[in-house]
């Protein structure tokens, strides 16, 4: 998860802003729109400098305090079209 995490990172000067969030019992669910500017490589597109906004949702399972295990879902093709990479 971390190495994930710092590949976005390195790629994107990424903003998060939590628009719902719910838990239930060992679960929380959490709707989200992520913002930021491409300022380095990401999935073999160099950087591009454009400004970009994808909105997701990730779930995440919590034992002891701690995540132990997370799904996420995201529209990484808006967002490489959001990049020049695919066709309007």
């Amino acid at each position: 998860m971390r190495e994930n995490y710092e590949q976005w990172r390195a790629a994107f000067d990424v903003r998060f802003t939590v628009d719902d969030q719910i838990a239930q019992g060992d679960r929380v669910c959490t709707r989200w729109t992520c913002r930021g500017t491409h300022k380095g490589e990401f999935l073999g597109v160099p950087a591009t400098g454009q400004d970009v906004t994808m909105e997701g949702m990730t779930w995440q399972r919590f034992r002891d305090g701690r995540i132990c295990e997370a799904w996420w879902s995201y529209d990484r093709a808006g967002l490489m079209e959001q990049l020049g990479v695919l066709g309007d």
